[in-house]
């Protein structure tokens, strides 16, 4: 996982990361591990989530 700005933090089986509201950031599989993901989020003003553009497999290698 990476929080804009920030260094890429390896998460292991188990593992929980926790984001403040409002702070980008990115989570994903390796070419050669799976991830499952599990989120619990509050809403505000009717909104739980905003989705931002998806990453490019090329942005993705890097």
């Amino acid at each position: 996982m990476q929080q804009e700005g920030g260094p890429i933090e390896e998460i292991h089986p188990g593992g929980v990361v926790w984001f403040l509201p409002g702070v980008m950031h990115w989570h994903g599989a390796t070419p050669t591990t799976s991830l499952t993901h599990i989120a619990i989020q509050e809403a505000l003003d009717g909104k739980a989530v905003e989705w931002m553009e998806k990453v490019s497999p090329e942005q993705y290698s890097k």
